[in-house]
Formats: C-alpha cells, sequence, structure tokens
C-alpha cells in the first residue's frame, strides 16, 4: 500500500443513511483523516442520495443488501442481516490487517461480535441502550436486558476507544467499570451552512406556506413520530392552555407510528386547528426553513431511563436554527441548556411547570430573542460540525499511532 495506516468505518444503514441519521461530521472527518489514514467503509447500499466527493475518499464494501430508512420494517430485517454480517466483516477487516474499526452506534453485542472475529481494537459510540428501551415496560423480559447488557459491558470493558455524545453516559459507564480514559466526548453535530436562522422574508413565507400568521406563537418539533418522544403529553398541554394562549400553535415535522394516534388526539382534544403535521419534509432545506420559521424550540422525551444519556438531534437543530429553547430536563440536555439562561427546562412529571415556562416564553419576545441568540453562540461554539469532526479524528489518529496499539489479531 502507500504506508498509511487502514481503518473501517462500519455502520448498518450505509453510508449515507449514516449520515442522515445523525453522522453529519462524516465528510468532515474522512477529509481530515484521509491525508494520513486509508479509509475503509463497510455496509449496506442505501436509498440515500449518494454522495460522491465523500466516498472518492473512502473504499467502498457495500454489502448486498439495500437499507430504506422509509421503511419502518427495514430496522428488523435488515438489523438481523447487519447481524449476521458482522462476523464476515471483522474476518476481512482481520485479514486486511485494518487497525481499528469504529462503529457509531450501539447496536447490542455488537462489540463482542467484533472482537471475537476481529480482535481487540474496537472503537463505539455509546448512546442508545436499545436492550433497556425496548424492555423497560415488559418486566418479563428484563433476564434478557440483563444479560445483553452483561455481555457487553464485558466487552466495553476491554475497548481501546469509546465516544459518548453526553458525559453522564461516561458516568454511567464509568459506575459499570470502563475506564475513564478510553471515553471522549463527541457532541451531535451540526453543519451551520445547512442548519441556521433565516431572513424575515424566508420565514414569513415559510409561515405562509404552514398556514401559520405573523402573529401566531409556533412550537417546533421534529424526529420520528414515536411514544418515547411524548408528542400526546405536549398535545394535552396545549389544549389546557387554548383560552390562556389563543395565537399558540404546533408544528410536528416528520413521521412515525405516533402519526395516527396523534392526529385523532388533536381531533379528540378539539385542537387540529392549532397542530400542523408535516410528515417528512423533502430536503434539508426545507427542515432549516420551517424550524427557524418557528418562534420556540421543543424538545420532549417521555423520561424514560435511557432518555438521559442524549443531548438528541433535535436539541442541536433547533440551537443552530437560533431557537429559545423549551426542553424536558434530562441529564444529557441539561448538560448542555442552562435553565433560565440559553432557555428553560420543565419536568415531565409537572405540566404545571411545562404551562408556566410556556406562557413566559410566548408572551415575551425579547426573552426569546435572548435566549435564541445564547442558543446559537453555544451550538456554534460545542456542535460546529468541524470543531466536532476534528476533535473526534484527532482522537482516532492519536490512538492508532500509540505503540500499545497492536495490529487487530494480536489477541482478544
Amino acid at each position: 500500500m502507500n504506508g498509511k495506516k487502514e481503518i473501517a468505518f462500519i455502520h448498518r444503514y450505509g453510508l449515507e443513511g449514516w449520515i442522515c441519521c445523525g453522522g453529519h461530521a462524516l465528510p468532515s472527518i474522512v477529509k481530515n483523516l484521509s491525508t494520513d489514514v486509508d479509509i475503509d467503509f463497510y455496509g449496506p447500499h442505501t436509498t440515500e442520495t449518494k454522495n460522491p466527493e465523500l466516498r472518492s475518499n473512502i473504499r467502498m464494501h457495500e454489502l448486498p443488501y439495500t437499507w430504506n430508512r422509509a421503511n419502518p420494517s427495514d430496522k428488523i430485517t435488515k438489523t438481523l442481516l447487519w447481524y449476521f454480517w458482522l462476523p464476515i466483516i471483522g474476518i476481512r477487516c482481520r485479514l486486511n490487517g485494518t487497525r481499528l474499526i469504529w462503529n457509531d452506534e450501539t447496536v447490542p453485542l455488537t462489540a463482542p461480535i467484533l472482537r471475537l472475529f476481529f480482535g481487540r481494537n474496537i472503537a463505539i459510540t455509546v448512546m442508545d441502550f436499545f436492550a433497556r428501551i425496548y424492555t423497560e415496560k415488559k418486566p418479563k423480559l428484563h433476564w434478557l436486558r440483563d444479560w445483553v447488557e452483561h455481555i457487553d459491558f464485558a466487552a466495553w470493558r476491554k475497548l481501546p476507544l469509546i465516544f459518548t455524545k453526553v458525559l453522564y453516559t461516561q458516568e454511567f459507564l464509568a459506575e459499570h467499570g470502563v475506564p475513564k480514559q478510553v471515553m471522549h466526548l463527541y457532541r451531535n453535530p451540526i453543519d451551520h451552512a445547512k442548519f441556521h436562522p433565516i431572513d424575515d422574508e424566508t420565514r414569513n413565507a415559510t409561515r405562509e406556506k404552514l398556514g401559520f400568521t405573523n402573529t401566531d406563537i409556533v412550537l417546533s418539533h421534529h424526529g420520528i413520530l414515536h411514544p418515547n418522544k411524548g408528542n400526546d403529553w405536549i398535545l394535552q398541554r396545549l389544549a389546557k392552555l387554548k383560552d390562556d394562549l389563543p395565537n399558540l400553535k404546533c408544528l410536528l415535522i416528520g413521521s412515525g407510528p405516533e402519526m395516527d394516534s396523534l392526529k385523532q388526539l388533536a381531533t379528540k382534544l378539539g385542537i387540529t386547528d392549532r397542530i400542523v403535521f408535516t410528515g417528512w419534509l423533502p430536503t434539508e432545506q426545507d427542515l432549516n426553513a420551517a424550524l427557524a420559521s418557528a418562534d420556540i424550540g421543543l424538545v420532549m422525551r417521555i423520561g424514560q431511563e435511557t432518555d438521559h444519556f442524549h443531548m438528541t438531534d433535535t436539541l442541536a437543530h433547533e440551537m443552530a436554527c437560533g431557537k429559545p429553547i423549551l426542553a424536558v430536563n434530562l441529564k444529557g440536555i441539561a448538560e448542555v441548556i442552562s435553565d433560565g439562561e440559553t432557555g428553560f427546562l420543565f419536568s415531565h412529571k409537572h405540566p404545571s411547570e411545562f404551562h408556566v415556562r410556556l406562557k413566559r416564553l410566548a408572551e415575551n419576545a425579547k426573552l426569546r430573542q435572548t435566549f435564541g441568540n445564547k442558543a446559537l453562540e453555544l451550538s456554534r461554539q460545542q456542535c460546529h460540525v468541524d470543531t466536532c469532526a476534528s476533535a473526534l479524528a484527532e482522537v482516532i489518529r492519536t490512538k492508532t499511532k500509540e505503540p500499545a496499539f497492536q495490529i487487530s489479531g494480536s489477541g482478544h
């Protein structure tokens, strides 16, 4: 070869699917590393538009199936296929002399499988504890959760490199024996060329298109409409406030299994004229315009144990658009949003707290502007895509240069 070290990036969503689902910094990471590292990518084909410039800096090894993000069943069927291919990927990387494999997600048992078939030099991003998410309300399956996590933690304790989105996750991992020195913070990256405030003309045109007037106070939220997002809780709160805040509207961007039930709930509560469901918007430009045209950025989860391990892309996007933030008070979110300084936090257990803080924001344009400006400044400091990418790339580059960082296959 050319004397460069070889590393591999893998993702079950495919290359461009990874970018669309949180890997926004990937092009910058690859550009940063490619000067002195050869990068291979292993993953399925994707229905997302290909990125020729990114692919020109990576050796692609696409698996013989396609991940379709718009097809809900793919999360089950294609994840099972991913488990089938993981040992093959591990063996192939081992035979190729790959120095490190990075998997930017936390699919259960991925790290143990790769350690078995590749070797010790696995890096992962820990943010989702799926075994907990899907068994939290199913006590009869807690034995399965405990078994999966026992195996995962045993593998994670031996990994040379772990990235987390929030510091709270590092505290949790340390309590389970993962060495602190292998953990590094990697905030949700944002490309501020794509997500940013908009001018008044674009704002007015977007609001008119969505059915809002300039006197409406628009609360926006985006993402998969899933039960753990708590949008039903939000609709119930808005119904309680419809007399106090007659010009309050809600913009729900995205789709998912809760779409029909949320529409039915809005009808039952008599607030269909106050809620706009957009579904998935066609482009990032459309998403940016919709978010930036709103008055308040909402971040909501129902407060499951696993919700504390996230900053959330919703929060990152709202901050980049310069929105004042109204967010549920969870550990990871509270690391970013200082209550009363860059936004307001509320407890999902205390609806009255949500009501009071939403009313304060709705009735005080100057406060919204102050919070929005501070949120944008913080976004540029902590989440700028180039800042996040260079920090992560430098950690990988430094780690792979360490003398003790042996070629995989030298032992488990």
